[in-house]
C-alpha cells in the first residue's frame, strides 16, 4: 500500500497535483494525506470575522482559519471523488496551525509516507521559480521522501518515457533509485538516461557509477544519451525533453550535485526552464 501525501492551499495548481496523482496511482491500493497548514497571517478564503453583532457567535482569527481550513478540505475530498473516484484510494484529511515545511516532515514521519506530491508554477521564470518556493523548500529539507511536483497546467498523461539526468558522479545504491524503478514499474515506462557531456571522458569514478547505475536499472527498459555541452545545462535539457517526448524527469537530489547545480545556475543566469511535465525529486539516502 503507497501512503502519499498532497500538501494544498485549496488553489487550482494544488488540485491539478491531486488529480495527477489519483489518475497515476488509480489501479494501486493507496492512501491520501491531504494536508493543509495555516498561521495568523494565512488570508481568509470567503468571509470576514464576525463582529459579534447579533450575527452569531463572534470567533478569533485563528479558529475561523481552522473552520475554514477543515471545510475546505472536504471541498476537496468530495470534488476529487467526482473527478475521478478511486475505489482503491482513501482519503485521510489533516488540518495543521503550523509552518508548511514542518508540516510536511512531520506528516512523511507520523504516516510513512512514500511519496510527496506538490504543484508548481508552470513553466515561466527560472527554475525556482517554476518549481515554487515552498516546492523548493520542502525539497531542501526533506531527505527522506521523493517528491513530485506537478505542472499547473498539465492534463494527465501516462509517462512512458522518463528522463533521468545525472553527470554520474555520485554513487547509486538499491535506496536511491528505488523511486525511480518503482515510478517505471507504475507507468510501464522506459528510463531515458541523459548525460551532458562537460568532459571527453568519462573518469573510472564515473564510469563505475555509471555501471552501478545500470545494474540497479537492472531488467527496467533504459538507454544511455550523451548531450553536447552547447549551452546552459537547464536549456541543454529542455532540448532533450522535447526530442525524445519525455513524459516525467526525474534526478536525486545530492547535496552539491547535478539539480542543486542547476537550481544555483537558474538563479545566477535566470534561465528560463519551461519543462509541462511532472518532476520527480529522490532524496539522496543518508
Amino acid at each position: 500500500m503507497k501512503n502519499i501525501l498532497v500538501p494544498t492551499d485549496f488553489s487550482e495548481n494544488a488540485y491539478n497535483a491531486l488529480y495527477y496523482a489519483s489518475r497515476l496511482f488509480k489501479s494501486k491500493t493507496c492512501n491520501f494525506y491531504l494536508l493543509n497548514t495555516y498561521s495568523e497571517s494565512t488570508p481568509l478564503i470567503s468571509r470576514s470575522i464576525d463582529n459579534g453583532n447579533g450575527n452569531g457567535i463572534r470567533k478569533g482569527l485563528l479558529e475561523q482559519l481552522s473552520d475554514e481550513s477543515n471545510e475546505e478540505l472536504k471541498h476537496t475530498f468530495h470534488r476529487i471523488n467526482l473527478d475521478n473516484k478511486g475505489p482503491k484510494h482513501k482519503y485521510k484529511l489533516i488540518s495543521k496551525k503550523t509552518d508548511l515545511v514542518e508540516a510536511i516532515s512531520n506528516v512523511i514521519y507520523d504516516f510513512n509516507i512514500d511519496l510527496v506530491v506538490m504543484g508548481n508554477k508552470g513553466s515561466t521564470g527560472g527554475l525556482g521559480v517554476f518549481l515554487g518556493s515552498a516546492t523548493t523548500k520542502t525539497m531542501a529539507s526533506t531527505k527522506k521522501c521523493p517528491i513530485l511536483a506537478v505542472p499547473e497546467t498539465a492534463d494527465f498523461k501516462m509517462p512512458y518515457e522518463i528522463a533521468f539526468a545525472t553527470n554520474y558522479k555520485m554513487p547509486y545504491d538499491a535506496e536511491v533509485l528505488g523511486p525511480l524503478k518503482e515510478m517505471a514499474t507504475l507507468c510501464g515506462s522506459a528510463v531515458r538516461v541523459v548525460h551532458i557531456n562537460e568532459e571527453e571522458h568519462l573518469t573510472s569514478h564515473q564510469e563505475g557509477n555509471l555501471r552501478t547505475l545500470r545494474t540497479y536499472l537492472g531488467t527496467t527498459e533504459n538507454s544511455l544519451h550523451w548531450m553536447p555541452n552547447f549551452a546552459s545545462k537547464t536549456e541543454v535539457i529542455q532540448v532533450f525533453l522535447d526530442e525524445l517526448g519525455i513524459g516525467m524527469l526525474a534526478m536525486v537530489n545530492y547535496q552539491h550535485g547535478f539539480l542543486e547545480n542547476l537550481l544555483r545556475e537558474a538563479i545566477i543566469k535566470k534561465l528560463t526552464f519551461n519543462i509541462d511535465i511532472p518532476f520527480l525529486v529522490i532524496p539522496e539516502v543518508n
